[in-house]
């Protein structure tokens, strides 16, 4: 077994979303794992305290737009000092900083990528350059091999969440509060940007159809972004008025998961769907669209529908909704299926994949030396027979 790489993580963002939650899981069970590692990011960013508060590094990156000049010569000065065996890029913009960072440096770091995205490849030619590429489901990964990334270097990892939690205590009631629901009401919930692939306006229409046979049932969509304008008209249009809440953006709404009856995620496209996880580790029965990752979270096990029906889906929360002893099967099996999508699991399978790299990048160092010394007793020997 090779020792543990030293990893240096690297990440661009200032806001707070998936990939940065999974960057701090993953920095949290790789410490506990002893590996020497640092994380490289914007120091106002919620990461960057989040990763400080663990004990591990964190090497200030001042992004100020693009490809900043000032903070890939940071980046790069930090690869040549550390030392690191492997560099992990966790967003496409960090991979493009990453290369760049590694030609100044003429480091021999491997470069690691992370693709939580099933949407096809804007800039292939980034992501060739990976050492490895890790997707985070069985549709990630084909999407990068279609764009023309060998096979051999893609890794499905999974996201993971801190199931130790699973079937926990209640939730803390922001989402009850925000959806004005009582004792008596049942609440259904889902939480994503409202962008277009989330596909919210399917499930406002499957609760169009809910709220016609089940008076106790309310709704509530937690996330902010450009199709609100849009969805709030389709609320209106479809006279869901008050059974129905937006009420923006929810800080750290896994804590809040646990308020709802049932959860759903409508996307007509998702890498994995994480917050689904983590409602199924708190304990919410969940329904699924069959979209991308997310057939791979539901499995056999979890009620699923194809994505943009709103009829189907309509129907699968019923059915829930109508009888408790379904609900809690539902539940149970959300609560067993999680636990292969562990944050464990992911920190294991990706010291997986830096050992593999590490090692494959020390083979092809033993096999260039031993190329080049064979060149050198060559080219001796052509010159002592000229003379």
């Amino acid at each position: 077994m090779l020792d543990l790489p030293a990893v240096l993580h690297v990440d661009a963002a200032r806001e707070w979303r998936g990939g940065q939650n999974q960057a701090r899981l993953l920095v949290s069970e790789l410490a506990r794992r002893g590996l020497e590692q640092a994380l490289a990011a914007r120091p106002d960013s919620r990461l960057a305290a989040e990763v400080d508060a663990l004990g591990v590094r964190v090497v200030p990156l001042r992004w100020r737009a693009g490809l900043d000049p000032a903070a890939v010569v940071a980046l790069a000065r930090e690869i040549r000092d550390g030392g690191w065996d492997v560099v992990h890029a966790h967003s496409s913009h960090a991979l493009q900083a990453s290369l760049l960072a590694l030609a100044l440096a003429g480091g021999r770091s491997a470069l690691v990528g992370s693709r939580r995205l099933d949407f096809p490849l804007r800039s292939p030619a980034v992501w060739k350059r990976a050492d490895v590429v890790l997707a985070v489901s069985g549709p990630v990964r084909d999407g990068l091999v279609a764009g023309g990334l060998e096979p051999a270097r893609v890794r499905v990892v999974h996201d993971g969440v801190a199931v130790a939690r699973a079937g926990g205590a209640g939730g803390d009631g922001r989402l009850r509060a925000a959806a004005g629901a009582g004792p008596g009401d049942l609440l259904v919930g889902t939480a994503g940007a409202l962008v277009g692939h989330k596909d919210h306006a399917t499930f406002l229409r499957a609760a169009a159809v809910v709220v016609g046979r089940s008076p106790e049932a309310r709704f509530v969509v937690a996330g902010e972004g450009r199709l609100r304008p849009e969805l709030e008209a389709l609320v209106a249009a479809l006279g869901l008025g008050a059974r129905l809440s937006l009420p923006g953006h929810v800080p750290d709404v896994a804590d809040s998961l646990a308020d709802l009856d049932v959860f759903v995620l409508s996307s007509s496209g998702e890498g994995l769907g994480s917050v689904s996880l983590e409602a199924m580790a708190a304990g919410v029965p969940v329904v699924l669209a069959r979209a991308g990752g997310l057939a791979e979270v539901a499995g056999e096990a979890l009620p699923s529908v194809p994505p943009g029906d709103p009829d189907a889906l309509a129907g699968a929360i019923l059915a829930l909704l109508a009888d408790p002893e379904v609900r809690e099967r539902v539940a149970r099996a959300g609560r067993e299926r999680v636990r292969a999508f562990s944050a464990g699991a992911m920190a294991e399978g990706t010291l997986d994949a830096y050992r593999a790299v590490v090692r494959r990048r020390r083979e092809e160092a033993l096999l260039g030396r031993a190329y080049r010394r064979g060149r050198d007793r060559a080219a001796a020997r052509r010159s002592a027979d000229r003379r």
